[in-house]
């Protein structure tokens, strides 16, 4: 009995002496975990935030609404759907700077409801910023415009995504938001503005062999690099694909 109270004392000490090994960190460290976490599970936030008081507090930071994960919420979010939690969570979270919504509103704005200006600007913030579905979406508009030097700065963008992301994924994500919503802006391509100029490229030609590829394409298949010759028709290729996602 007696070696059981003694190990006994020793494990409530134990516990004691680690509690106040946790209390003793500094706060910004709190902060960096519940960031952590928020940006993987909105469900995990909630748990953490009721673990114990460092961590509650550490929750409210904009720095974790700033990087906290909406995945869960809609893409295209109903008010009559939308309880008064979760548009104060998604509020508190535009007011951080989170760059999903960014994107969310940016694709909204630009293609359903009219605001192209507003629309275009939230697309370039989350895109400079490092969100990936922002940068494609931000790249395919600015190479299909009329301005040579807007349609670079698209191929560069273009570029360096495919460079460091799986463009694959990007544009099935990208291609699901679009069908999730009304609309009214859809994309045009003027076909005569090609990004490849090579006389050794069939440009026409492979477009259109593509564009029978893509209807014929499932989901879950590996349509990496199918044939393109050079990165300026991978562009191309690329941009025909996100004009497609508009069709009916």
């Amino acid at each position: 009995m007696a070696d059981l109270r003694v190990r006994k004392g020793r494990d409530k000490k134990q516990r004691h002496d680690s509690l106040t090994t946790i209390k003793a960190l500094p706060n910004e460290v709190f902060v960096e975990i519940v960031a952590k976490v928020a940006s993987c599970s909105i469900f995990d936030l909630c748990k953490i935030k009721l673990s114990c008081k460092e961590f509650r507090l550490a929750a409210e930071e904009d720095y974790v609404y700033q990087h906290a994960s909406i995945e869960k919420f809609a893409l295209v979010p109903l008010p009559w759907f939308t309880d008064e939690k979760e548009t104060s969570f998604l509020n508190r979270c535009r007011e951080s700077g989170n760059l999903q919504i960014s994107y969310r509103e940016g694709m909204v704005q630009y293609f359903s409801s009219f605001n192209e200006k507003s629309g275009l600007e939230n697309l370039k913030r989350a895109a400079l910023e490092g969100h990936d579905e922002a940068k494609y979406v931000y790249s395919m508009l600015l190479m299909c415009c009329d301005d040579e030097s807007k349609r670079k700065l698209g191929f560069d963008l273009f570029c360096s995504l495919k460079n460091s992301t799986c463009i694959r994924r990007c544009r099935k994500r990208v291609k699901s938001f679009i069908k999730s919503m009304w609309v009214n802006n859809p994309v045009v391509r003027n076909q005569e503005l090609a990004l490849c100029r090579s006389s050794t490229c069939d440009i026409s030609g492979r477009l259109q062999k593509l564009s029978r590829r893509w209807s014929s394409l499932v989901e879950d298949e590996d349509d990496e690099g199918i044939g393109v010759s050079c990165e300026y028709c991978d562009g191309d290729y690329e941009l025909s694909l996100f004009c497609k996602m508009f069709e009916i």
